[in-house]
């Protein structure tokens, strides 16, 4: 659900990605691993398996009918050897006779180590759980057609990582070769063109959808699949985390970074002068960042009291913080303190995902957040309809768990390094907003829309600003760069609103036309 943020060895990715272009054969060794794994222990079957269903949802007056395929696809080394199985559940509507060929997207959660059951049980599948900001108490938080889909656009693949939801490895000592930047995004890429091939979709335009790491993944992605002679013709972003050195100790990006969200999150609980609007407020709050408190920061502890103080009282006025409690922090609030503090006196705590959320925890006195109200709000309805939708109507049955998350804390294991488009491996402060800018002077026809949330502290939206417009990318290609912010959270489209707004937005992508 989290958007977090690093390759095994880079013989391992380049192994991996290189299994993208290998023949597709079924290796004996396998089954027999496979044969012998301990009850205990339920591996994904070697062979792909595909259960479709008939459907059909009313969108915007007119009846949509599709087949949803829930199924798996094997990914193998370079030399055919069968290593993992990766789930998906694909929505293909019907196309008349003739007719020319319709996009398909793929789209994921990111994490690392988040299933994809969010974007796909709460935003733009023919299917929805109605959660959000608004669902009070009472709401039937129960799975419903969702008049929101972009079926009616594009085709739609959601595919869950190596080691989530029913993907996984055959031999679990060989996880660690998926669960890093650069494999797990081969990994994608093997997986893609796998279904391209089987489905005869080599024709189609082609999208990538990532939401928080799943970005970071589309990033890297879109790079491999171009080596790999899949050419894009876009990819969605959604609550980006593109450059992973803004979390560098000794660096101010990631304090400077919060500070809009942070103002937009007091105008929205009322802590701040609301005589203007979000946007004005916001704004307002960015040229603060960019300018006084750049300024203020690169100065250390050099910086002048008296402008110390000039500078914490424009930031109380923009985020709802006391001067007093800026001047202790030495200008500097990280989100988890600015969720505790900014409602204190009144006992609440903010969201991560999203800062409209609030909740209660038991220690008021904490300098830091034990909770996400925002995650808590949504975690059951999401995954008690989706575990009744595989089984029931998508008849996808299995004896395997589903890992809504995965069962090993990737955070720790992950290999946060990363192979740039031009240079040596870097150790863990990757910015793959490189390898987007990279593939887009490749393929200088593949646009890239960016979708951010106001009320987001986990991937906050100024720091998606700042690194897509550090691409350097040349005057001729940057029409193909669109950005869009919503008055949302991390997860957009958690309120009917905002919702719709990304749904035109979206479309209006997909279809070519300037967004709305």
């Amino acid at each position: 659900m989290r958007g977090a943020v690093f390759a095994p060895r880079a013989a391992a990715a380049l192994a991996l990605f290189a299994a993208a272009l290998a023949p597709a054969a079924v290796h004996a060794e396998a089954i027999r691993r496979e044969a012998d794994t301990p009850a205990a222990e339920i591996r994904p079957p070697i062979a792909e398996r595909r259960v479709d269903t008939r459907h059909s949802v009313a969108v915007d007056g007119r009846t949509i009918t599709y087949t949803a395929s829930a199924g798996t696809l094997t990914l193998r080394d370079g030399e055919g050897l069968a290593k993992a199985s990766m789930f998906y559940v694909a929505y293909v509507a019907d196309r008349p006779k003739g007719a020319p060929e319709r996009p398909v997207t793929f789209l994921y959660n990111g994490g690392p180590g988040s299933s994809s059951i969010w974007l796909h049980m709460a935003s733009f599948a023919p299917v929805r759980v109605p959660v959000g900001i608004d669902a009070g108490p009472g709401t039937a938080l129960r799975l419903a057609p969702n008049p929101a889909t972009l079926l009616g656009q594009t085709d739609m693949v959601f595919l869950d990582a190596i080691g989530t939801g029913y993907s996984d490895v055959f031999d679990p000592e060989e996880g660690k070769s998926y669960w890093g930047h650069d494999p797990d995004s081969a990994s994608f890429t093997q997986a893609i063109r796998r279904y391209l091939d089987i489905n005869g979709r080599w024709q189609s335009p082609k999208y990538l959808f990532g939401e928080s790491y799943g970005t970071t993944r589309s990033a890297i992605t879109a790079l491999m699949l171009h080596k790999a002679g899949v050419q894009l013709d876009g990819i969605i972003l959604m609550s980006s985390i593109l450059n992973f050195a803004q979390h560098a100790p000794g660096l101010d990006r990631m304090a400077i970074n919060q500070v809009p969200t942070y103002a937009a999150s007091a105008w929205y609980h009322g802590k701040v002068d609301r005589g203007v609007s979000l946007d004005a407020h916001v704004e307002k709050a960015r040229r603060f960042a960019s300018g006084p408190y750049t300024l203020a920061l690169a100065k250390g502890h050099d910086l002048p009291d008296a402008e110390r103080d000039a500078v914490a009282a424009q930031m109380a006025a923009l985020t709802g913080l006391s001067v007093d409690y800026l001047v202790q922090s030495q200008l500097r609030v990280m989100p988890d303190r600015f969720r505790k503090e900014l409602l204190r006196g009144e006992g609440r705590v903010l969201g991560e995902l999203d800062t409209r959320f609030t909740g209660y925890e038991s220690d008021d006195a904490a300098s830091d957040t034990s909770t996400d109200p925002a995650g808590d709000a949504i975690k059951g309805p999401v995954i008690s309809s989706f575990l009744t939708y595989v089984r029931k109507d998508l008849n996808y049955r299995t004896d395997q768990p589903y890992h809504v998350s995965s069962p090993k804390n990737l955070l720790g294991i992950w290999d946060w390094s990363h192979v740039p488009p031009r240079g040596e491996k870097q150790n863990a402060m990757a910015d793959v907003a490189l390898d987007l800018a990279e593939a887009m002077r490749r393929n200088p026809e593949m646009r890239v829309l960016a979708l951010n949330g106001y009320y987001d502290l986990s991937t906050p939206f100024f720091a998606t600003e700042y690194d897509l417009s550090h691409m350097l990318l040349p005057k001729a290609l940057r029409g193909n760069l669109t950005e869009h912010s919503y008055a949302s959270g991390h997860m957009i489209y958690l309120d009917p609103q905002s919702l719709q707004q990304v749904h035109n937005d979206v479309s209006a992508f997909l279809t070519r036309r300037s967004g709305g």
